[in-house]
């Protein structure tokens, strides 16, 4: 019996939104044919809900109810699955929730301590992890997950964020039922960072060949089952790169668009405590005429900055207070959603351009550096605390033992800054010349990414499509 619906996107973050509308994804898949459908927390996001209905694509809500016991169980699962003493992403985690909680309920003060323990007893009696796991199938497994899935009838259910309980939930129950399923992520860290996912796939879709190789490592996917396909989003990137309108951007943040400027892309608090420390530096620096008489700053917050739970809101009168003729500030274009990070459309575009406009880019650790190095301009990570020297797993630096990031940085794809000094000097190199570490960027990017030829989408599509002849003859779009 043929399906009802082709493909199925879970989309439970704005960041796998952008991936999937704003690149026209989906709507290539209605164009050819295909019968679609997205599932998501929140079905009245404005995006979501205009880009669904310009390109005749079904829209579904699902959320599922937190409590006391998903909210544990989340918190959990890493002591009980994980070998957290050697995964530095999760290991601050629970440095974090030890020597960093603030919490004044006695029992979230006390739970990391405990399950600390039985992480350990897991090393002499792996008995426990087995029952764990038990448990967690009875506790994803949701009558409701069940009544969408028969409800939409995808052939394939694909999901963008699977550490997410209800996308898990919703994977689970794909299976259950038996669907295809696939996993397509919307970013590089989610399998070395954010613990086993809580549920897998039949097939997936991998930026470049370190995800290929790491869903082959970490879930023993055969390799026949792993599309390397690039990144849809930094499409846009390619397109820009050849048709650069950055001027225009440069001009409406009040700096002058025919002199040079510098590109700093800032973390959250908890990724980078001092990080306004370090661009309050950079901006004064600037108006000094430290990196040349012309030269400009442009600030962009992280979404982080600015929404969300690890936002800090008294670094925004500091960033005003940095603004004259030689600094702005481009705050992210925000949707207002249950969706966290939804962004208009506009915004991709306008960080596309900035970024191929710059001297060169600087970040705290985030995934902007891949953003940069597409446009092929340098990056300097500030790993560092200021003036001041934090406990690891507070500090800035901790980032750089992420298993991501100590990848791209062996590959030479950017330079880390570990105090003021390097912060300079690498600037200063990269001013005199901007193709400084050329080769090894270009090959980082390759191995992160793929081709950077502007054809993600194109071979995602296409990869969707494989999939779907390779299991069963797929529903037609009868519209």
């Amino acid at each position: 019996m043929q399906s009802k619906t082709d493909v199925c996107y879970v989309i439970s973050h704005g960041f796998s939104s952008r991936m999937v509308f704003q690149t026209g994804l989906l709507a290539r898949l209605v164009q050819e044919g295909k019968k679609v459908a997205v599932i998501s927390p929140d079905g009245q996001d404005p995006n979501i809900r205009q880009y669904c209905e310009e390109a005749g694509i079904d829209l579904y809500e699902y959320k599922v109810k937190t409590d006391i016991a998903k909210v544990d169980y989340f918190f959990k699962r890493k002591y009980y699955l994980e070998d957290i003493r050697n995964n530095p992403g999760l290991w601050a985690k629970h440095l974090h929730a030890t020597k960093g909680n603030k919490s004044l309920n006695p029992y979230f003060r006390l739970r990391p301590y405990y399950y600390y323990q039985i992480y350990r007893l897991i090393q002499q009696y792996p008995g426990i992890r087995d029952r764990f796991k038990r448990r967690e199938d009875r506790l994803l497994d949701d009558p409701g997950a069940v009544k969408l899935i028969k409800e939409i009838d995808p052939h394939l259910l694909v999901a963008t964020y699977p550490v997410n309980i209800p996308e898990s939930m919703l994977l689970r129950a794909a299976q259950k039922l038996g669907k295809e399923t696939a996993i397509h992520l919307l970013s590089w860290d989610n399998i070395t960072c954010k613990g086993a996912f809580p549920a897998t796939a039949n097939y997936y879709i991998a930026w470049g060949p370190i995800m290929k190789e790491e869903f082959m490592e970490y879930y023993q996917v055969k390799a026949d089952h792993i599309y390397p396909c690039g990144v849809p989003h930094f499409d846009e990137h390619v397109k820009v790169l050849a048709n650069p309108d950055y001027k225009g951007f440069v001009k409406d943040l009040g700096l002058n668009p025919e002199h040079p400027f510098l590109f700093v892309a800032m973390s959250s608090p908890y990724f980078a405590p001092k990080g306004i420390e370090v661009i309050e530096w950079l901006s004064e620096r600037v108006r000094e005429g430290h990196f040349g008489e012309h030269m400009q700053l442009i600030v962009r917050p992280h979404p982080q900055n600015v929404q969300g739970g690890m936002a800090d809101s008294s670094w925004l009168p500091r960033l005003e207070a940095l603004k004259n003729e030689r600094v702005s500030v481009d705050y992210p274009s925000l949707v207002k959603s249950k969706l966290p990070w939804s962004m208009q459309d506009h915004d991709m575009r306008r960080l596309s351009n900035l970024l191929v406009g710059c001297t060169a880019c600087i970040n705290f650790g985030s995934t902007v550096t891949i953003d940069a190095l597409m446009v092929n301009k340098p990056v300097i990570i500030a790993a560092f605390d200021g003036d001041e020297r934090l406990d690891w797993y507070k500090s800035g630096s901790r980032q750089m033992d992420y298993v991501h990031y100590a990848k791209l940085v062996a590959l030479g794809g950017c330079r880390v800054a570990n105090n003021w000094d390097e912060m300079s000097s690498h600037l200063q190199d990269f001013i005199a010349d901007p193709k400084a570490d050329w080769d090894q960027r270009r090959n980082a990017l390759l191995q992160e990414c793929g081709d950077n030829d502007g054809r993600a989408t194109e071979r995602v599509a296409e990869a969707l499509k494989d999939i779907l002849a390779r299991t069963s003859e797929p529903a037609t779009n009868k519209v």
